[in-house]
């Protein structure tokens, strides 16, 4: 069987899919935490889930800005 791609691999192996995948996150966050407050939300560990994600995005794209800065010294 083959082995499933994590969240992190994906994003580390195409850098210019993170933006779109944190515009997406947030989207998603924002309508869970609509649903939360109206009652709707039967799931409530998505929502910290979702931004346990969008951190992980934001240490990605952290690190690539720091090699690239160490590439260019």
């Amino acid at each position: 069987m083959a082995k499933k791609e994590s969240f992190l691999s994906k994003i580390r192996g195409d850098s210019s899919a993170s933006m779109d995948e944190e515009e997406k996150l947030r989207k998603e966050l924002l309508d869970l935490r609509i649903s939360l407050s109206s009652g709707q939300l039967k799931e409530t560990h998505k929502i910290k889930h979702t931004r346990k994600l969008i951190a992980q995005l934001k240490t990605i794209e952290k690190e690539t800005i720091k090699e690239e800065r160490k590439e260019n010294d």
